[in-house]
């Protein structure tokens, strides 16, 4: 590694990422060969019509059987789409927001009406899916094997139905665009009900350029391997978690202490506290995690700088703690992976940071009920910093805490909005921090930022678990800074001539209606569905199978021998203690990992 090198993205790999599946047959890894043979006969002779897959894993670790298989192809403006399970009465599938049920728009089909597909989503607090206006999913094909316990649903729809109860499947083909999620629960009552731990969840790339398992920590991964020049650790060498409910600890390590090819251990250094003025001002964030993030990757001719000015020599990582059991003894060996690419890129990107990310709104009270805040950057802001020509938007990142419903960052051009990243159902417990679906724009001198976040019941500002933030990252290039200080554009402190200052603004809402969800509102009129042949139940075998025609579809061409997306960064969590992992399942989690450059 050289001052020189560049890190080209980012990737978390946890201890509980599992290796690439090409072959579907070897799913469902707990059930034997002769128990899932109607599975894999239904695989072998589908695979011509779903050529990407995945493996959404249970949520009950020990329970090898009880995962959800997935199975799609675009053809043109349609997807088609499998799920296989091992249920007795029904199963549900769909694609989510944030990566849960809140927010989600799901199909739902029950062996006891093995001819219908339900086309539902759920909005706001409920649980419970809500039957669409427009049914705009079909049944192709479905397979229900009674005791045996297999269930097999192919379905299709538009990629875009322009039904506001439906979610669009936008484009997830560059690694640098937010993946699609999925959602997946089954049960073996009549009707769809509460699934308890039948359930699934995963990052898929639907548009991926390539066949086979097409899993986001897969695709992230893969690239990342490929492309970097190498890499280097820094990890915690079993970090004895405090008995309190919020602890920010920070591993550092200067540039001239990496020299080193093996992993390092990190117990501090000069300068890597968060919080001194001189590295708040001058630091450069590389990269932020929370739950729920896979990772980010940069286009080929973009790199983040990495030691590249002599007054940044230290790397800070910043992991935030939640222990809201106050336990003691739990101890934490998870760490950060760096893979780094020596040779030049055209472009330097950076992250700026709008809304409030200083937290100079600490220990505001944030009234009940529900309420909007707006930070407005003015549009003097990115005068001062950019040319003429202004610098490429790759990717959004909104981030607030557990009161937090839904969030919206704007770009203003000319009094009128130009871009609008959105969040409409936001849900911490899945996403804590949300990339925004989107395509690449320009940002211009002049253009304002409005950041709003809309809370439930909010608590405070602050840095705490229980604690609300209301921050925008945003993924841009080329990097932008003046007199060594980066891009910024915070709450509450003097902007120092630049303008970069942010606004706030703050409302009591009456109701959800207030909140300008659009996801979920009446559709309003339907466009007119085929009619579907009633199933065929052979009553000998227990075998309920409704068989419907399917489009022929075209094979996707192979990959090239080289991705064309490299990754340059990656946090592995890295022999932890049983009982602690970067996800909220545990009774100790890790809520936020962010990483900078420091003087």
């Amino acid at each position: 590694m050289n001052p020189s090198s560049l890190l080209r993205g980012a990737l978390i790999l946890l201890s509980s990422c599992a290796s690439a599946i090409a072959d579907p047959t070897s799913y469902f890894p707990g059930v034997a060969a002769d128990e899932k043979s109607v599975y894999t006969d239904w695989v072998i002779g589908s695979s011509s019509a779903y050529p990407r897959h995945a493996y959404m894993s249970h949520d009950d670790d020990d329970d090898d059987d009880g995962g959800a298989a997935v199975f799609w192809n675009v053809d043109g403006d349609a997807i088609h789409l499998a799920i296989v399970v091992r249920a007795l009465g029904w199963v549900g599938v769909g694609f989510s927001e944030a990566g849960g049920m809140i927010g989600s728009d799901v199909a739902i089909f029950r062996a006891s009406d093995p001819s219908v597909v339900v086309d539902a989503h759920v909005v706001g607090d409920r649980s419970t899916p809500m039957t669409d206006d427009c049914q705009d999913w079909t049944l192709d094909a479905a397979i229900a094997t009674g005791e045996d316990g297999w269930m097999i649903v192919e379905i299709s729809r538009s990629i875009d139905t322009g039904d506001s109860q439906d979610r669009a499947i936008v484009s997830d083909a560059d690694l640098w665009h937010a993946p699609t999620r999925m959602i997946a629960a089954w049960g073996d009552d009549d009707e769809a009900s509460y699934h308890g731990a039948r359930r699934a969840r995963g990052s898929v790339r639907i548009f991926a350029n390539y066949t086979g398992e097409v899993t986001e920590g897969q695709a992230l991964l893969g690239a990342l391997e490929v492309e970097s020049d190498g890499f280097f650790d820094v990890v915690q060498d079993e970090y004895d978690i405090p008995a309190e409910e919020t602890t920010y600890h920070y591993l550092c390590k200067t540039f001239d202490e990496l020299n080193i090819t093996s992993s390092v251990t990190m117990t501090g250094a000069k300068n890597c506290d968060a919080y001194a003025i001189d590295s708040f001002l001058y630091r450069t964030m590389l990269y932020g995690w929370a739950p729920g993030d896979e990772g980010v990757v940069l286009p080929n001719d973009v790199g983040l700088p990495l030691f590249d000015d002599e007054n940044k020599q230290a790397i800070s990582v910043e992991i935030h703690y939640h222990n809201p059991s106050l336990l003691s003894g739990t101890k934490d060996s998870s760490g950060i992976r760096f893979y780094y690419a020596n040779n030049e890129r055209t472009h330097r990107a950076g992250i700026l940071e709008i809304g409030d990310p200083w937290i100079e709104l600490y220990d505001t009270k944030i009234n009940d009920g529900l309420t909007q805040y707006s930070f407005t950057c003015p549009g003097e802001c990115s005068s001062t910093f950019l040319a003429q020509e202004g610098v490429t938007i790759l990717a959004e990142s909104l981030h607030m805490h557990k009161t937090g419903v839904r969030m919206t960052n704007e770009v203003i051009r000319g009094g009128e909005v130009f871009h609008k990243a959105v969040v409409d159902v936001y849900d911490f417990d899945q996403q804590g921090s949300f990339q925004t679906p989107q395509e690449a724009y320009q940002l211009l001198p002049g253009d304002s930022f409005r950041t709003t976040c809309y809370y439930k019941d909010g608590s405070k500002f602050g840095i705490g678990s229980e604690d609300e933030m209301c921050i925008a990252f945003i993924w841009y290039y080329p990097a932008r800074s003046l007199l060594g200080m980066p891009w910024i554009c915070p709450h509450g402190i003097p902007d120092y001539g630049t303008g970069c200052s942010t606004e706030l603004e703050f409302v009591d809402l009456d109701s959800d209606d207030d909140l300008g969800r659009s996801f979920g509102v009446s559709s309003g009129e339907c466009a007119a569905k085929p009619t579907v042949d009633t199933s065929t139940i052979d009553s000998t075998s227990g075998l309920v199978a409704a068989a419907f025609p399917v489009s022929s579809v075209s094979e996707t061409p192979a990959p090239s021998e080289s991705p064309t997306r490299p990754v340059a960064i990656s946090a592995k969590h890295q022999g932890s203690a049983a009982g602690f992992s970067f996800s909220f399942v545990t009774a100790v989690s890790v809520l936020m990992v962010s990483i900078f450059m420091l003087p």
